[in-house]
């Protein structure tokens, strides 16, 4: 067997193990698909960002996807809440582009400054809003808009669509929508220019 397989596998028991533990905090029982991480990483213009955030990478998938696409020079922060999944992406990706914070994304104006960041080009979000505290998901969002550059990308990619009312007051109406079938379960994929 690969290792590539063999990471996947991983991920998958992984990843479907903390679902059914912590079902609010994951939300979603499969991994992202290689369909998915194509599209979000094409919606969100990966390949012309600098200083990218991910909200959510749970076992680390969208994360290697991410720094598949984006450009040598370029920086990755994943902000994850959960210590399993952290430690299983610091095992399996070895990347010096990308850094792991353990802070809630309701703070990500101080995880850039412990980066040395201005602000981010994109963030990309998997988080699932519709399953935050109430008052998280503004926190969340609020968050986001701060972190985010002038013309900068906010993608989230999601099973609802809670995050496209949430996100309007402060980013507008999104710029792009798309559902992508070929994941489980498929998702929805938003975009806003800040």
């Amino acid at each position: 067997m690969s290792k590539k397989v063999s990471n996947s596998i991983k991920d998958s028991a992984l990843f479907l193990k903390h679902a059914i533990k912590s079902p609010m905090q994951v939300a979603y029982f499969m991994p992202s698909s290689p369909w998915l991480i194509e599209q979000v990483a094409k919606s969100a213009h990966l390949n012309d960002a600098k200083y990218i955030m991910e909200l959510g990478p749970g076992t680390g998938g969208t994360t290697r996807g991410i720094l598949k696409y984006m450009q040598e020079d370029a920086s990755l922060i994943s902000v994850e809440i959960n210590q399993k999944f952290i430690d299983h992406m610091e095992k399996t990706i070895d990347d010096e582009r990308l850094n792991i914070s353990n802070k809630g994304a309701q703070n990500l104006v101080e995880i850039m400054t412990d980066y040395g960041w201005q602000s981010a080009d994109v963030i990309v979000s998997g988080i699932p809003f519709t399953t935050l505290p109430k008052g998280m998901d503004q926190a969340i969002i609020k968050s986001i808009y701060e972190a985010l550059k002038p013309g900068g990308i906010f993608l989230a990619y999601q099973l609802r669509d809670h995050v496209s009312k949430l996100a309007e007051p402060l980013f507008g109406e999104y710029t792009f929508k798309k559902v992508e079938y070929k994941n489980i379960p498929p998702m929805r994929i938003y975009t806003w220019k800040k």
